[in-house]
């Protein structure tokens, strides 16, 4: 199976590697890794595609990479609608790397997917990544 990867859909990303805000396709199936971005008090962009043709079973999963007392809030959004959100507290009080909630979602086909995080306690940047992977079907 030959790695794709490029910009513009169906690959999100120009890293080869595929660390990026886009989508990485491999065969049947597709992944995104953000690596690590600062996120403050304004909604941050992890993860930012459109999805191709085909219907994305997709898990996400998103990290805080730096431990702190802050609040973090985590949403998914599918065409401009957020259709995820829950809200992690004092992010360093588990000793855990990620937030307890794996996201399971069936992705639609030609469909804009957003990714974000935010800081609610204070302005202060913090670091977070997300990562998804996913199958997909015809």
């Amino acid at each position: 199976m030959a790695l794709i990867a490029g910009a513009g859909n169906p690959t999100g990303g120009s890293n080869p590697s595929g660390i990026s805000s886009g989508l990485t396709y491999v065969g049947d199936f597709v992944y995104l890794n953000s690596g690590i971005i600062d996120c403050d008090n304004a909604e941050t962009t992890l993860g930012d595609f459109i999805t191709s043709n085909q219907v994305i079973d997709a898990i996400i999963q998103f990290y805080y990479a730096e431990f702190s007392s802050d609040d973090f809030q985590y949403l998914v959004k599918l065409n401009g609608q957020t259709i995820v959100q829950y809200h992690v507290s004092d992010s360093h009080a588990t000793g855990a790397s990620e937030p307890d909630n794996q996201i399971y979602l069936i992705l639609p086909p030609y469909s804009r997917v957003e990714l974000l995080a935010k800081n609610v306690s204070t302005g202060t940047s913090r670091e977070q990544c997300v990562t998804m992977r996913g199958r997909l079907y015809a």
